[in-house]
């Protein structure tokens, strides 16, 4: 899904990658805590965006860590 996203990006477009993806809605809470809590998933690149409106975002990398784990499933 990152590699619909551009070079930086949030948790949150990430999120909707996914989401459109998918075709459901995911809950932000559990999809940041998923991608975030997988060790060199997203790499912090130590800046913030409110380009999506807002209060300002972290704005992520891809690390070298492809794949997480475990897995995020698609909601039934």
């Amino acid at each position: 899904a990152a590699a619909f996203c551009p070079a930086e990006f949030t948790v949150g477009e990430l999120r909707r990658v996914y989401e459109a993806v998918w075709g459901v809605a995911l809950d932000p809470r559990n999809f940041h805590r998923k991608v975030t809590g997988t060790p060199d998933f997203l790499i912090p690149v130590g800046d913030t965006t409110a380009r999506q409106g807002g209060r300002p975002a972290q704005l992520f990398r891809l690390g070298d860590v492809t794949l997480l784990n475990p897995p995020m499933l698609r909601p039934a």
